[in-house]
């Protein structure tokens, strides 16, 4: 991977050796440390270089400001999915989705945790079918909880799957998106 990063060799190496795991299952790249010292930059290296690679990513990067918002960054994450992308879903999940990204009122169709969050695992386990996806969340210790809760509960789920999550994390933050129990083998 060609990078702008300077001094980052092994850092850039630990993105590569991410990007190529997906082609056997989940698993995750976490940058951790201070505010500053470049997380945002590797982050954004990954994210060229999952692009740089086919690899579908799906990225948001949310503001301390934004965690009262439900599921922002979800729609930030699901922003260039199609919606003919979302019509495959089953109807209840699909309306659920929707309304909690606010693409579209259903009438009386609430935005149940439980069906966006299924919702979101049948979402990328579709794109997944076709090229591997990255998960990219910069600051993901901003995500909003609702969000926060989605993207565990797929992580949970996503076994066999090509997709990764990349993630920078400021320190003092507990494992994001409870990863620590749901990527096993190191991944």
């Amino acid at each position: 991977m060609t990078s702008v990063v300077l001094g980052r060799d092994e850092e850039l190496q630990v993105v590569g050796r991410f990007l190529d795991s997906l082609a056997v299952g989940p698993a995750a790249c976490v940058f951790e440390g201070e505010a500053g010292i470049g997380k945002t930059a590797l982050w954004r290296e990954g994210v060229v270089g999952a692009r740089a690679a086919d690899v579908r990513v799906l990225s948001c990067a949310p503001a301390e400001v934004e965690t009262a918002l439900s599921y922002s960054s979800l729609a930030d994450l699901f922003a260039d999915v199609e919606p003919s992308e979302f019509a495959t879903l089953p109807a209840p999940q699909r309306d659920a989705l929707e309304v909690a990204l606010l693409r579209a009122d259903h009438g009386d169709a609430v935005a149940g945790q439980r069906a966006v969050a299924t919702a979101a695992v049948s979402v990328l386990g579709l794109l997944a079918a076709s090229t591997p996806v990255v998960v990219a969340v910069d600051d993901v210790q901003w995500l909003d909880l609702p969000s926060a809760r989605v993207l565990e509960f797929a992580a949970r789920r996503l076994e066999g799957r090509p997709v990764g999550f990349l993630l920078s994390l400021r320190t003092g933050s507990s494992v994001p998106l409870g990863l620590d129990r749901s990527l096993g083998g190191g991944r």
